[in-house]
């Protein structure tokens, strides 16, 4: 025991490194384990305004204190501490293992010196386990929950006439923690209640169970007085939005996925499915051989012999474990959220009862029979030793990969095209808190960046978020920098938006180790630029990485999204189907978006059907919702058929023309526009809308001169877009004239703007805010207050746009002079309040 302990620890020592590598949770957990050193208060205070935590619960983070008295924020001692609760997750089973050798030797005494081999290779089999190995070396809660719950089981396993009292007092204490570390702890807590409650002896383990529940309800109290009960809300929000009936078939539908997933933990690199682990290998992980339904079965044999084990050992744990894996599945079943991970705690909890079911079984039935026994055990033998090679071929992937990312740096990330997991956000925090302010804010994929960065942050899915969504997102935060994964995580941002948007400037400052940090300044000019975004560029990427990786999934899943946007649709479905095994629910989405493409509703609705009911799919649960709500309406109207085609009308192009406008995909707009005008069956109206739009893909490409042709097009006096454009270039030529002898004359004492030129300034300015392009507005006041100091109006306007445009020190400067005219504004000390906020730093 003590050399497979030695070799586990070798084997995690070997995968530890200094990313978080899982987000959010890990960067969670440390961060708020410093918080409750700092403060002693479980606050997110890496967020503006220190809001209480209510997102996870404060277990994980109570174990990671140790650490982070010694090394705050440091990722390799939160490891550590993991590695530490998985090897006593590992000697606590086998304890528990031995000690439920007393009933096997009961039932066979032949097997007395026997016992503890078959203990010790299981022991080998699940420390070898990639999942173990995986979640050994993450921050995450799923190894201790572990730990405590064979903790419990090994504590409460000696059925005695009368509960020891110093048994009693550590089941209590691992009982009422056991839910802080993961909720899902409830069914441990109910199930030890039901087996205590049915026995007078056992009645002392109630003071446990009701010490528990107070203490769990206490939490749940505080979350619900901070409005923040999110798990519960959502669970009872979509029972009731599903029904009975919903919801019955929904519990089905979960219960048979987690099973699956149960399995799967039980031999890993099962083919057909797509481990969590895959992610962390740089070219696919191995495969073992034959169909899946083979270790389906095997897998179905394996929990049997368990449940075998725990109704002979009913009395020593089996009633606690058998009814607490049936009440985890229940819960499961009711949880809004589907992770593979969430059903890896039962893997210990059966293996444990394994041998002594096995030694049971073959004693039962071939008692006197030793040559079969020998054989049958030598089977068993040989099938574990295979299963032992298959985990260590995958280990030494893991391991492999972490080695290169150790010892290559840089060169890993520009060699290798590792998945995002491995994007460094650490060391992009070391940068952030070298390079900028100690108030600026961040948007960011991932929150570890702050445990170096030490910022305030927001976690955002740029992937998700459309550029409207991501103004306005921009504008309530007011964050001054992006924190992103690189370029080669094709889909990570939406990366048109650095020469496209017209709003900010969002550029470049940093792009090293799979992360990239975008500043966010004005658009000064409101126009796009041809510099950081080429338009073939992700799906040169994307065919890179599949090209010298062509097992990996992100490297397929990547790709396939690159052919739906160049809308290559019959590639994208020649693509999946090409591939040996589909199992993960984005490809399968992405593959019932190519049918929409292809205008396939039936098979399109098959495969979003399929991916409702995948693991994962929470996460793009909107995707897929829209998806088949359009592939039923479609089916449902009589132009549903696969041979209709869709509607080419002027009305239609000019309509996905202004939509992607929105989208900022100027390529698109044009392309649509020119179909509007080519049209012989367009309306007058539509005609001068395009003209219109055209004018404005003139303007912010810098096309003056094209952009009145394209407005002298418009015929219709009364189109007043049109005569606001025309009046915009034109007055812009009359204010530039003016700003330039201005300048001429700076040596001369500055006159204040006439009536005219100040309204030109005003009418300009709103023009600016309504056509989207408000850093031109900003720019013009700029020029206008130099030219005009005195004027309030001007000013106020320009400090208004500074806010906007998060210039503290800027807008603060002329907030004040303003405050010092009329102190009693309340939009200016508004706006001085707001200022003071930002100016706010974190505390960590």
């Amino acid at each position: 025991m003590v050399a497979i302990l030695i070799f586990f620890a070798v084997l995690t020592g070997a995968r530890i490194n200094q990313l978080y590598l899982f987000s959010p949770d890990s960067g969670d957990y440390v961060l708020m384990a410093r918080g409750l050193v700092n403060d002693y208060e479980y606050r997110q205070f890496d967020f503006p305004g220190e809001p209480y935590f209510t997102v996870r619960p404060p277990g994980m983070s109570v174990l990671l204190i140790p650490a982070a008295l010694i090394a705050p924020y440091d990722a390799v001692l939160a490891k550590v501490t993991v590695i530490f609760t998985a090897v006593m997750m590992l000697t606590l089973l086998y304890l528990f293992m031995c000690r439920l050798e007393n009933l096997a030797i009961e039932v066979s005494p032949n097997t007395k010196h026997f016992l503890h081999w078959p203990a010790l290779f299981v022991i080998l089999l699940l420390a070898t386990n990639p999942y173990i190995l995986l979640f050994s070396t993450l921050i995450m809660s799923e190894i201790p929950f572990m730990a405590f719950t064979i903790a419990i089981l090994y504590l409460i396993s000696k059925d005695e006439e009368k509960v020891n009292q110093r048994t009693l007092i550590l089941v209590t204490g691992l009982l009422v923690f056991l839910p802080f570390i993961r909720t899902i702890g409830v069914a441990l807590i109910l199930a030890l209640g039901m087996w205590a409650v049915v026995k007078r002896t056992r009645w002392p383990y109630l003071i446990s169970v009701i010490c528990s529940f107070a203490a769990t309800g206490l939490w749940m109290l505080r979350n619900n007085s901070l409005k923040s009960d999110v798990y519960s809300a959502s669970t009872i929000g979509e029972m009731k939005s599903m029904g009975v009936m919903g919801t019955l078939l929904s519990m089905l539908n979960r219960s048979l996925i987690h099973f699956e997933s149960l399995c799967q933990k039980m031999f890993p690199n099962m083919p057909g499915v797509v481990p969590s682990y895959e992610r962390f290998v740089l070219d696919g992980n191995h495969v073992l051989p034959g169909p899946q339904l083979i270790y389906s079965v095997g897998s179905i044999f394996i929990i049997s012999i368990a449940i075998y084990g725990m109704l002979k050992c009913w009395k020593s744990g089996g009633a606690v474990s058998f009814l607490y894996a049936f009440i985890t599945f229940g819960i499961l079943s009711l949880w809004p959220w589907m992770q593979p991970r969430y059903i890896l705690p039962l893997l210990p909890i059966i293996l444990a009862f394994l041998p002594v079911g096995f030694v049971c079984i073959v004693n039962r039935f071939f008692g006197a029979n030793e040559t079969i026994k020998k054989v049958i055990a030598g089977s068993a033998i040989i099938l574990g030793i295979g299963l032992l090679v298959s985990q260590s071929k995958t280990d030494y992937s893991m391991i492999y990969a972490n080695q290169q990312l150790i010892f290559k740096g840089d060169e890993f990330y520009q060699t290798e095209f590792p998945s995002s997991h491995y994007s460094n956000f650490v060391a992009a925090g070391n940068w952030i808190k070298k390079n900028t302010a100690e108030d600026a804010r961040l948007f960011t994929r991932r929150n570890d960046v702050a445990t170096t960065g030490h910022r305030f942050q927001k976690q955002l899915h740029f992937e998700q978020t459309k550029p409207e969504k991501l103004h306005e997102a921009i504008q309530t935060f007011s964050p001054r920098y992006l924190v992103s994964f690189d370029r080669t995580t094709v889909g990570a941002f939406p990366w048109h938006l650095l020469d496209n948007d017209l709003v900010y400037r969002l550029t470049p400052v940093y792009e090293k180790k799979g992360v990239m940090i975008l500043e966010i300044q004005p658009n000064y000019e409101g126009t796009i630029r041809h510099q950081y975004w080429q338009e073939d560029e992700s799906m040169k990427i994307a065919r890179e990485v599949l090209d010298k990786f062509p097992h990996r999934l992100s490297a397929q899943v990547t790709y396939l999204q690159q052919l739906l946007e160049a809308e290559k649709y019959d590639a994208a479905i020649s693509f999946v189907q090409e591939l040996p095994e589909v199992s993960d629910v984005r490809i399968v989405n992405f593959l019932g978006w190519a049918y929409v493409g292809k205008r396939q509703f039936k098979q399109a609705l098959q495969e979003f059907t399929k991916a409702a009911r995948m693991p994962g799919q929470k996460l793009i649960s909107q995707s897929i919702r829209r998806g088949t709500m359009l592939s039923q309406k479609q089916l449902a109207s009589k132009n549903g058929d696969a041979k209709s085609t869709p509607s080419q009308t002027p009305r239609n192009n000019l309509r996905i023309a202004q939509a992607y406008w929105k989208l900022a995909n100027f390529k698109k707009t044009h392309e649509f526009t020119q179909k509007v005008l080519a049209s012989d069956k367009a309306r007058k109206n539509e005609i001068e809308k395009a003209h219109l739009l055209l004018a404005r893909l003139h303007l912010i490409n810098g096309r003056t001169t094209q952009a009145i042709k394209e407005l002298n097009q418009i015929q219709s006096t009364d189109n007043k877009d049109a005569q606001t454009l025309l009046d915009m270039i034109s007055m812009e030529n009359s204010l530039e004239t003016l700003f330039i002898n201005r300048k001429k004359t700076n040596n001369e004492k500055s006159q204040p703007l006439n009536q005219k030129q100040r309204e030109s300034v005003l009418k300009l300015v709103s023009i600016y805010q309504s056509e989207g392009v408000p850093g031109k507005a900003l720019k013009l006041l700029m020029q206008a207050h130099e030219l005009a100091p005195d004027d309030l109006q001007i000013l106020k306007l320009l400090a208004k746009y500074q806010l906007f445009y998060n210039k503290i020190p800027e807008a603060e400067a002329s907030y004040l002079t303003l405050k010092k005219t009329t102190p009693d504004d309340q939009d200016i000390n508004g706006a001085l309040e707001k200022i003071e906020t930002l100016k706010k730093v974190p505390h960590f």
